[in-house]
């Protein structure tokens, strides 16, 4: 509901009720109907003006010690100036009715107290619409800011992997030009699909882990054009997990970062495993790799790639305990849990 349309259903309700109220108490007082009836609607008709011209003139300023004396003073000044506009307009409406206005007039302090009260319940009431109002509006802005700011860092960090991988293949090209063209020839095709499908997924955040597993195909293709028959993929995917979703340019990152540990430094062959499950409402993903542990130290690096999927689930998913790295019998294990979203009873979906 609109938010205009919802101050006027306030004030419009806060008018019936209390010229209701108002005018059984002056029936007590005075017995004419009419004209207890007239000084109800009157009344509460002048204080709802003059409430409602506050809540709008206050939507844009909060009030603060430092300028508590201003609302004090507009306060008072609406008191003062409520009471004689109710007084000019039922005087004028009751044709000056002799008696009336002097039951009017003698009542000048309980109807500076009424309007008090009012003025100052209804302003209190208004400021703190408008302070959660503002509060509420504050907290989008923050919360899209925080967004921009995430999105901006998930796509940084994913441009700064890429030229790793981009450099070590086009080296590769330039050695097999000499003695082997037709790979060379083979393998820019290999990059230029490679290239293709990252520059597609570069505005997804998620896709089917079936669509992530066929880009890290095509990566291995290039990799196998490289190494050979030295290099070995082992793949188990649970039936069912190939529609869950993983974040975009996930697995390949790791897998290059087991040929890298694995192969490099070592002439012998090597096995990278790559195992998808289920777990609860998680897709758990393990990749391994045998490695020797003097040449690990030696190239060791600082473990940029690693460090930047950890902190891509945490952006994408705000938890920590999403990235597991194991180093036991010279067989590196990394595991990555990914929660799956869970459809909420007003169709937006949330992670566990």
């Amino acid at each position: 509901m609109n938010n205009n349309i919802r101050v006027l259903i306030f004030f419009g309700s806060w008018f019936i009720l209390w010229a209701s109220i108002q005018w059984g108490i002056l029936l007590g007082f005075h017995p004419s109907l009419s004209f207890t009836l007239v000084d109800a609607i009157v009344t509460n008709s002048v204080i709802a003006t003059i409430a409602c011209a506050l809540f709008y003139i206050g939507k844009n300023t909060q009030p603060t010690r430092k300028l508590l004396t201003n609302p004090i003073i507009i306060l008072a000044a609406c008191v003062f100036i409520a009471y004689h506009m109710e007084r000019l307009l039922i005087f004028y409406i009751l044709d000056n009715n002799e008696a009336y206005c002097e039951f009017f007039t003698g009542a000048m302090n309980l109807r500076l107290a009424f309007n008090f009260l009012m003025i100052l319940s209804v302003a209190i009431l208004s400021w703190m619409w408008n302070y959660k109002s503002t509060m509420h509006e504050d907290l989008q802005i923050q919360n899209d800011n925080e967004k921009l700011l995430r999105e901006a860092e998930l796509l940084n960090l994913r441009q700064q992997i890429q030229p790793h991988f981009l450099f070590n293949s086009l080296n590769s090209i330039s050695a097999l030009l000499g003695s082997k063209p037709e790979l060379a020839r083979k393998m820019i095709q290999e990059l230029a699909d490679f290239l293709r499908g990252t520059l597609k997924k570069d505005d997804q955040q998620l896709l089917t882990l079936a669509t992530e597993l066929q880009h890290v195909q095509l990566y291995l293709n290039i990799e196998t054009i490289r190494f050979g028959h030295r290099l070995q993929v082992e793949t188990n995917i649970e039936a069912g997990t190939e529609q869950l979703l993983v974040p975009s340019l996930i697995i390949q990152p790791i897998v290059e970062n087991a040929i890298k540990f694995g192969l490099y430094g070592t002439t012998e062959n090597i096995v990278i495993s790559i195992v998808c499950k289920k777990i609860n409402d998680m897709l758990a993903i393990e990749i391994s790799n045998p490695f020797d542990a003097e040449t690990y130290q030696a190239s060791k690096g600082e473990g940029f790639g690693l460090m930047s999927i950890e902190r891509r689930l945490y952006l994408l998913f705000m938890r920590n305990d999403l990235l597991k790295i194991t180093n036991t019998n010279n067989v590196f294990n990394v595991q990555l849990f990914i929660p799956q979203p869970v459809k909420n009873k007003d169709e937006s979906c949330s992670y566990r």
